[in-house]
């Protein structure tokens, strides 16, 4: 089969596909990775072959000035409201409209050359299937005018197919209150127009979803789910020489992500007291942090080796347990390893507010339209600044899952002290029964199909849906 799988240009989009891809592309199969021409180095770097949209020499979609902004919360809310949502149910919409909708629109825009681009290639290189994460909508189009079958990978719980029912079941309270039936469906009709597609359901979920999530934790769907087993990937480096043997000592792993380091500055203070807390502890702390991250951070403390990357598959076989921030990637590479987790939470809402802020700097914990250290950093004097809640977007539900299991521990750095932080690593480090918390979650893991399990069903589905 020829297969395309459409992804948003960050590693965090690529590295969770980048298993299925091999797996694919292993069985036989010709791999086409369509994503920004700027990040084609990094698809040819994971072993894969990268389509280039758009120029390569221009920024790609949200590292523009005019970038969709995120929604203001008194819009947010009056769907929220209209579609009758509960406390929980606010936090899913939030995430998919302040959040995910600003990607999804920013890779559809009729002025920006991405979704022709990809239609373009699919029309000519015709393939049979086409996988595509949610942020890349137009994906199912390009499926829709080449013929080919398609299906959605979501990257962490999945948002927008929970959004999608619920409006489906509001339409009539929408369209009394003046509201948009679905705001996905809107920003898709311009290209639907130009290829004569109509916006349905199947364009809008895809004809199924490939969902890593494990047992007990996905958002349920009406979609078609074919589950598959989140195998870690985080990159192809040269393992440095101190990762060769076991260490002296418990090792623990502080990560917080790959996103939040591009676009804010700081920590919410939240490293400077992690890093306080591991201090006096008999324990190695390899902090993988960059600037933006350790400012704030008065002193290294001895105990703990800070570096700006290393790949987390070549750190987790060596370590004890892990600090991490929440992120679907990050939380996969523990569960691989059978290692406990600190899952970095707090209790605030996933809402932005826009702030006033001197346009010339960055706060800590805010996020300006458009920005990203060392690649977009011109100042703009009319944007408006958002503060971000102190955690990362799926923090709440990875840190539920971990505790509800008995994997690991929710560690909120608003509300727990230094003290109470050095004791619960401790803990983490030393108790037996987190351990057997983590081995429960890695045989619900590894009774999952792995991506090598689902290329049968994978070639089954295209053959049943392509046109």
């Amino acid at each position: 089969m020829r297969i395309v799988i459409a992804v948003q240009p960050s590693h965090a989009h690529l590295w969770p596909i980048t298993p299925v891809a091999w797996a694919l592309q292993s069985a036989g199969h010709e791999v086409r990775v369509a994503t920004h021409a700027r990040f084609a180095d990094s698809v040819r770097a994971a072993g894969l072959t990268p389509v280039g949209l758009g120029d390569p020499a221009a920024d790609e979609a949200r590292t523009r000035s005019d970038a969709r902004p995120p929604a203001r919360p008194e819009e947010v809310l009056r769907y929220a409201d209209v579609l009758g949502l509960d406390e929980q149910g606010r936090e899913h919409w939030i995430a998919f409209y302040q959040w995910l909708l600003n990607p999804i629109s920013d890779y559809i825009r009729a002025d920006l050359p991405y979704a022709v681009d990809l239609v373009d290639f699919a029309r000519a290189w015709r393939p049979d299937l086409v996988i595509w994460d949610a942020t890349m909508a137009a994906a199912s189009m390009a499926a829709r005018v080449s013929g080919a079958a398609h299906a959605r990978f979501t990257l962490n719980l999945d948002y927008p197919g929970w959004c999608f029912d619920r409006l489906r079941e509001r339409r009539a309270e929408l369209r009394a209150a003046g509201l948009s039936e679905n705001p996905v469906a809107d920003l898709l009709q311009p290209l639907a127009d130009k290829y004569g597609i109509e916006v349905d359901d199947e364009i809008l979920y895809g004809q199924w979803t490939i969902d890593p999530m494990p047992t007990g934790m996905s958002l349920p769907t009406s979609a078609t789910v074919l589950p598959v087993r989140y195998v870690p990937f985080t990159g192809a480096d040269l393992i440095p020489e101190w990762l060769h043997g076991a260490p002296q000592r418990p090792r623990v792993a502080l990560t917080l992500g790959e996103s939040t380091r591009r676009f804010i500055k700081g920590d919410w203070g939240r490293t400077p007291k992690i890093l306080e807390a591991v201090a006096d502890l008999d324990i190695e702390v390899v902090a993988t942090l960059n600037a933006q991250q350790l400012e704030g951070v008065e002193q290294i403390p001895d105990n703990v080796r800070a570096l700006e990357w290393v790949s987390l598959t070549q750190l987790m076989p060596t370590c004890s347990a892990v600090i991490h921030h929440g992120g679907g990637g990050t939380f996969a590479a523990p569960v691989a390893f059978n290692l406990p987790q600190i899952v970095c939470d707090t209790d605030e809402s996933l809402m932005m507010q826009p702030v006033e802020v001197d346009p010339r700097t960055m706060a800590d914990g805010t996020y300006r339209v458009g920005f990203e250290f060392g690649v977009s950093e011109e100042v703009v004097q009319t944007v408006t600044t958002w503060q971000l809640p102190g955690k990362k977007l799926e923090a709440t539900p990875t840190a539920d899952y971990v505790v509800r299991r008995g994997a690991g521990v929710r560690l909120d750095h608003y509300e727990k002290s230094v003290e109470e932080v050095r004791t619960m690593i401790q803990d983490v480090v030393r108790e037996p029964s987190y351990r057997d918390g983590a081995r429960a979650i890695f045989d619900t893991w590894l009774a999952m199909p792995s991506p090598a399990d689902i290329v049968p069903l994978l070639e089954r589905l295209a053959g049943e849906h392509r046109r």
